[in-house]
């Protein structure tokens, strides 16, 4: 859904198909980066059903969608590196 609203947003932008404009990416990464949002919305509504998180088909559509922000609020939650926190230290 997400996908089909950006793809909207940039086909209104550009007048034309995004990967028909100079300056903007090439069909391929974009289908690449589509791809990879759609796995990553697959694989967390897919893990939060089995683990119970979600009760129904309903729950598990939104995580899906809002996945891509999920996946970030959780990396930013998580500590840091602790590598990166002695090599800062010295």
């Amino acid at each position: 859904m997400i996908e089909a609203v950006q793809f909207h947003g940039a086909i209104k932008r550009c007048k034309d198909f995004p990967w028909r404009v100079k300056g903007e990416p090439a069909a391929f990464p974009l289908l690449v980066s589509v791809l990879i949002r759609i796995g990553l919305g697959f694989g967390l509504a897919l893990a939060a059903s089995y683990s119970n998180q979600v009760s129904g088909p309903l729950g598990a559509i939104a995580l899906g969608v809002a996945a891509p922000l999920v996946i970030e609020q959780m990396a930013r939650r998580s500590p840091p590196d602790s590598n990166e926190t002695a090599g800062s230290k010295k």
